[in-house]
């Protein structure tokens, strides 16, 4: 039997109504599948050993691939505003800095524009993940990258590696990296988001199966024992300022719903990071001026960075040397710095120029001093590269995050938000006295997450992982 007209008009109208719920469908599957892909391209970031692929290249075929899928949805399927204005006004006052300091200098390199580049498209894409409530698969696939590392660095502490290694540190575990620096530098990064994933089992409210106990439980000791074989001082101040940002979120969120955590979850992690502490403080991860370092005198050494000590730790007198030379190529051009990539030139150049220094002749003597391509600190590289015009764009979008961040959690924080919060909180601490931003995992992680978590703070939502 034909429609009748009636019957054609109303399958026209029920069509027209689910219309606007259809799309919004579309959207969700288009962007859930953007979040599969963005995490599963980090696990590919951070495992891309040396032996196999170049980690630079990969995160810049993975970045491009991401971004491109996502500009591509946002076109076909629209896209809210996902992110305040101040941020987008930052992120592109940022850029015009960045091209103005190349474009006034004749040495720059042009690949160091590609993280700033990449950073901004990252802020967003993470922006747009939060905004649809699809970032579960990123936050997720992070920290099983995290875990796999440090698994991996245990292998190589345990001379059970099975690949061959191209870095320059064989007596240190330094995972699929070059550097144990920057293995310590992701597990930093990830474990307060994994400290934060395991919060959710203190909520007396909701019975959680023993399989996720156990899971979120071992991912917490698995990372936490990579930052361990890591050796970096720099990455376990950073954890624990990371770490202590998830706590205090969480014990605001506690005092809002005035009650008390399970307290047996809380007890067991600790009593596990303080076994896993025990048995691996006799280790001997590095070799020092006076033969082995173990875990526990790593541990120990966690204060020579500031104080008396410090005058006669190597690290910290070359990294101090490193920041003079970057303050002395940012007071030469302090508007627009030396130009995009070329703070160890200028650096070599100013350390040239002291060949006085005390602490310059103790390096020379014992053949530390040498200038790398980052002044081992965001800030004072970025002063000496791109000066203040390139500085401020980014350290106020970082206050940004951090004053919506705040406030954020005086309301009331998420899993993620917290988690994400202290993430973002370790990478900048360890920022002070490393490169973590030049560091693909790192940055990529660090990027995506301060997207999501700058839309939570904005928007706050109740999300579990």
């Amino acid at each position: 039997m034909s429609d009748t007209p009636a019957r054609t008009w109303n399958r026209i109208k029920l069509d027209y109504q689910d219309m606007p719920d259809r799309m919004q469908k579309q959207r969700h599957t288009g962007v859930g599948w953007l979040s599969s892909t963005t995490g599963a391209g980090l696990i590919l970031i951070a495992l891309a050993h040396p032996v196999l692929a170049d980690r630079a290249t990969v995160a810049l075929v993975v970045g491009l691939i991401a971004i491109t899928v996502a500009i591509a949805g946002t076109a076909r399927q629209g896209s809210a505003q996902a992110l305040p204005r101040p941020v987008g006004a930052l992120a592109i006052l940022w850029l015009v800095a960045m091209l103005a300091s190349a474009a006034t200098h004749d040495v720059w390199h042009p690949s160091a524009l590609l993280p700033p580049v990449l950073a901004v498209a990252l802020i967003w894409l993470g922006g747009r993940l939060a905004a649809t409530g699809q970032q579960q698969p990123v936050i997720t696939s992070i920290v099983i990258a995290a875990v796999i590392v440090a698994i991996h660095a245990g292998l190589q502490h345990f001379g059970l590696d099975p690949l061959s290694r191209l870095d320059d540190f064989p007596k240190r575990a330094v995972g699929p990296f070059l550097n144990p620096n920057h293995l310590g530098s992701l597990v930093a990064c990830v474990l307060p988001l994994a400290l934060s994933a395991y919060l959710i089992l203190c909520d007396r409210d909701v019975q959680h199966p023993w399989t996720l106990r156990l899971g979120l439980g071992a991912a917490v000791v698995a990372i936490y024992s990579g930052l361990l074989l890591a050796g970096s001082r720099g990455a376990i101040w950073a954890a624990l300022a990371g770490s202590l940002v998830v706590l205090a979120c969480f014990a605001r969120t506690l005092a809002l719903r005035t009650r008390w955590p399970a307290w047996l979850p809380l007890v067991g992690l600790a009593m596990s990071l303080m076994g896993v502490t025990r048995l691996l403080q006799e280790r001997a991860i590095m070799e020092g001026p006076a033969g082995k370092v173990s875990v526990g005198e790593r541990l120990q050494a966690l204060s020579n960075m500031t104080g008396e000590a410090a005058q006669t730790d190597l690290t910290v007198l070359h990294r101090r040397i490193l920041w003079r030379a970057a303050l002395q190529v940012f007071v030469q051009d302090p508007v627009l710095g030396a130009g995009p990539g070329s703070y160890q030139q200028a650096g070599a150049a100013i350390l040239d120029g002291m060949p006085e220094d005390p602490i310059v002749v103790l390096l020379q003597r014992l053949h530390r001093l040498e200038v790398p391509r980052f002044a081992h600190n965001e800030w004072l590289h970025s002063l000496a590269e791109t000066g203040i015009a390139g500085t401020l764009p980014w350290s106020l979008l970082v206050m940004f995050w951090a004053l919506t961040g705040l406030l954020g959690a005086w309301r009331e924080s998420t899993t993620i938000q917290r988690g994400a919060l202290g993430a973002c909180a370790a990478v900048l601490v360890h920022g002070l006295v490393s490169y973590p931003l030049y560091l693909p995992a790192t940055a990529g992680t660090f990027w995506i997450l301060l997207g999501i978590s700058t839309y939570c703070c904005k928007r706050p939502t109740r999300i579990t992982i």
